[in-house]
């Protein structure tokens, strides 16, 4: 048994104050979505300090702990001179409410499940208060959050989902335990007239209904997402059998955090799912006998399967309890409302009034469309093309049309030759003269002489010596050859002392023999007179008969020429005075092309001229493997058949996201 209805808690979770004197205590617990109690104190009561903002309190009912909620707002009242302190206050879930996803997140997609984003959401508390629990379900959808809190975060991650869920917490343990599970299938408890049902009341609601739902995720006007590209080209979801029983109403769901058209689909599916019927709900007053018989089939809590059973109005259905709640737990402890429906409203009734409260919505970034021009102009011929590169940012959400428009124009130069500065050229004009290296040469020149074996040949060599006779020669000797052709030479007196160049004394040798010594003669003289010898040499033949025999030979002359690798130095230079080329600045025109060719991402564009105006390369852009055009850098290429000059132009209107960069 607790001490007080409501203990009080501060901040860190240390237990402050009982409140004994509470009255008026109620809570509203509604299914998936946020509870709230209330409780009043008398102005004068003490412990009315220990009531501050954002403190803790645990709401008891009889033996039977509620819940812990944090304390919102308090109010000071007077009635009939008694002044009264309301206090109201949020389930402690509130707290992730504090903690904000601050810019842009994503997270998800395949391989991602639904535990990992929860779990990405709560790391991202400044103090750890939750942790996470069991998680029944293994979804893959992909979220971004941008300045979302951690709360509304937490509440999106099972939008998409169309099949049923419940948030169960345990705040008896801290950090306080959060799980996403199941709720019950079967019935776990009775509603019945003259047990313990007090009144009921039936209502049927058809102004929420839809059967045929249009959404629109990131973006806006026709680059606002839509799920047309993977729903068959609809831009809409339906059930004909709600058309058939109540005709077509159509919806428009927008959530602009959306950004990916798969989670998209999904979270139409949820919505329509839920709203393709009238909501019928039951509001039940009802006697909770629980404590009274301990039963659990009387006792009620949010999400259980409850049967109701009036016989008297023909009244039996089942369906899941939406909300139950109490005014006063000890004014009219037995008296319990509670709210069965066949659709569950809470959750997005819920996530509705904290966006409206924080407005989210207006926080996120949507982006703009965006206009872009690139031109270019430049001279080309068939080996050089006109090339032009452009971008499209990874930040493009939505590309809507690519334009190229070109022409064709002649040749463009800018000027005639220009001065030259002297100049000197020099060094070999070739270094090698072969560039392989050196060369061999090899085998005879000639390998027979004769080809048919040895030959004779004989008789004089000479016939006839000479034709007019002999030759002269002149001499001191007594030994002399006078020609007829000689003249008559001078008369020559020598006389004198004189030895013949030998020493006196000298022995010579005699012939046969023995010798003598030279003495010489003294002075003496020779007379010699003009005198001629004349020889007459008829002509005649000497004859000289003789054979030579030669034999059969072969002559070989087997040699090679070897030839190194070498190099053929020819230096040479080159002198050129200084000297003026007359320069004269124009523009010059030349060739104009006759045809071009148009290359988008080296894919070529059929049927082009040689002028052209918007022609769409939207489907000549290179793509990722899901059929996008990729972001990044793009490249056209304009080729001629001659030389030329191409005048281009891209235009591009995509939608960009406001995100990435900084403020400068």
């Amino acid at each position: 048994m607790p001490n007080a209805p409501i203990t009080v808690y501060d901040n860190q979770m240390r237990k402050v104050a009982y409140l004994e004197n509470a009255f008026n205590i109620g809570y509203d617990m509604p299914f998936n979505a946020m509870w709230n109690a209330q409780f009043s104190l008398p102005a004068n009561d003490p412990k009315t300090v220990e009531c501050k903002p954002l403190y803790f309190v645990e709401v008891y009912d009889g033996r039977e702990r509620i819940e812990l909620f944090r304390i919102a707002s308090q109010t000071v009242s007077r009635s009939q001179g008694n002044q009264v302190i309301t206090y109201k206050c949020e389930h402690v879930l509130i707290t992730l409410l504090d903690d904000l996803l601050y810019r842009y997140h994503t997270v998800g997609n395949l391989g991602y499940y639904t535990l990992d984003a929860l779990q990405y959401i709560l790391s991202k508390q400044s103090v750890k208060r939750w942790q996470l629990g069991t998680v029944n379900f293994t979804r893959q959808f992909e979220y971004n959050w941008e300045n979302e809190t951690l709360l509304a975060a937490l509440w999106s991650v099972v939008k998409p989902f169309t099949e049923p869920f419940e948030w169960k917490f345990d705040t008896t343990v801290y950090p306080w335990r959060l799980n996403l599970v199941e709720p019950p299938k079967n019935v776990e408890t009775y509603i019945r007239y003259g047990v313990n049902m007090q009144g009921i009341e039936k209502t049927v609601d058809p102004t929420s209904l839809c059967n045929r739902i249009y959404g629109f995720g990131y973006g806006e006007g026709v680059n606002q997402l839509t799920f047309e590209s993977i729903n068959g080209g609809l831009p809409y979801i339906e059930d004909t059998a709600s058309q058939a029983q109540y005709g077509l109403v159509s919806r428009v769901l927008t959530d602009r955090r959306i950004e990916y058209p798969e989670t998209l689909l999904a979270r139409c599916e949820a919505y329509l799912e839920e709203y393709k019927h009238p909501k019928v709900s039951y509001r039940v007053m009802a006697s909770d006998i629980s404590k009274l018989t301990d039963t659990p089939i009387y006792k009620f809590y949010p999400g259980c399967i409850v049967r109701v059973q009036d016989k008297a109005l023909g009244i039996d259905f089942m369906a899941r309890v939406v909300r139950k709640s109490k005014r006063d737990m000890l004014g009219r402890p037995g008296e319990v409302e509670l709210e069965i429906a066949n659709r569950v409203q809470t959750l997005f009734d819920s996530m509705a009034a904290i966006q409206t409260r924080l407005q989210i919505n207006e926080l996120y970034a949507q982006g703009a469309t965006n206009l872009d021009s690139h031109d270019f102009a430049d001279n080309c011929d068939p080996t050089h093309p006109a090339v032009l590169r452009f971008r499209i940012d990874e930040q493009a959400v939505r590309i809507n049309k690519v334009l190229l428009s070109y022409k064709s124009e002649a040749f463009r130069g800018y000027n005639r030759p220009i001065q030259a500065a002297p100049a000197v050229s020099s060094g070999p004009s070739s270094k090698t003269t072969t560039a392989s290296g050196g060369g061999q040469t090899s085998g005879a020149s000639s390998t027979t002489t004769t080809a048919s074996g040895g030959a004779t040949t004989s008789g004089p060599s000479s016939k006839t010596t000479t034709e007019s006779g002999g030759a002269v020669v002149e001499t001191n000797s007594n030994n002399q050859i006078v020609t007829p052709s000689i003249s008559p030479i001078d008369n020559t007196n020598v006389s004198g002392h004189h030895d013949h160049g030998i020493d006196s004394g000298v022995q010579l040798m005699t012939v046969g023999g023995g010798y003598v010594t030279w003495v010489p003669s003294g002075t003496h003289t020779h007379q010699q007179y003009l005198h001629a010898h004349k020889i007459n040499l008829p002509p005649h033949v000497h004859e000289m008969d003789h054979t030579h025999t030669i034999g059969s030979h072969v002559h070989n002359m087997e040699h090679t020429h070897q030839i190194a690798a070498h190099t053929h130095e020819m230096d040479h230079t080159h002198q050129i005075p200084a000297h003026n080329h007359e320069m004269e600045y124009g523009i010059f025109e030349g060739p104009t092309p006759s045809a071009v060719t148009v290359k988008v991402d080296g894919v070529i564009i059929p049927g082009t001229g040689t002028n052209m105006d918007d022609i769409d390369i939207i489907p000549f852009l290179s793509k990722d493997g899901g059929g996008k055009i990729n972001r990044g850098w793009h490249t056209v290429e304009v080729i001629p058949n001659s030389l030329g000059r191409i005048v281009a132009s891209i235009n591009t209107k995509l939608f960009c996201q406001s995100r990435g960069g900084g403020d400068y």
